[in-house]
């Protein structure tokens, strides 16, 4: 496979046939490298098509190890945009990212409202796999909200509750 960064250049070259065959190259031969290099480019992408064929490809990723290289962009990155990418990609990986819950809760609480909105969706879908230690510190959070970002707990507190019945 070719390095990293004719990779990365090919994804973003805007050229469908080059970026759909560097895709295929990528989810049939990539490693951790190659994705690494594509968590360090995703805040650049914007908000467009490269941007989803990248979280998508990034979503995909199943090798557990990826979660801690995710986790330590998301925690260093002070980029709104870049943030919401990797969120994204969280909220659609298969990868269990409930170890990194209070991460999460700092973002929903402390974040601007796209990063907010992004940990919420985040944290919705991790509910069922919390611990009772975890469910008990979100409920606490979240019934502690204050009024003005009462909405972005809403969907939680629903699926906490569909949980506990």
């Amino acid at each position: 496979m070719e390095n990293n960064a004719e990779i990365v250049g090919r994804l973003r070259s805007g050229e469908p046939e080059v970026v759909e065959a560097a895709v295929r190259e990528v989810r049939e031969k990539g490693d951790l490298e190659v994705a690494a290099a594509l968590l360090g480019c995703l805040g650049e992408l914007g908000e467009g098509r490269l941007a989803t064929t990248v979280c998508n490809l990034l979503a995909d990723v199943r090798d557990s190890r990826f979660r801690a290289l995710l986790m330590e962009r998301l925690e260093a990155s002070r980029d709104e945009g870049e943030r919401c990418a990797l969120m994204r990609v969280v909220w659609e990986s298969a990868l269990d990212y409930s170890a990194y819950l209070e991460v999460f809760l700092r973002l929903l609480e402390e974040g601007e409202f796209a990063v907010a909105f992004e940990a919420s969706t985040v944290i919705e879908n991790m509910v069922h796999h919390l611990s009772a230690e975890q469910r008990e510190r979100l409920h606490g959070v979240i019934h502690g909200f204050p009024e003005e970002k009462r909405f972005l707990v809403e969907n939680i507190y629903g699926e906490m509750e569909c949980g506990e019945e």
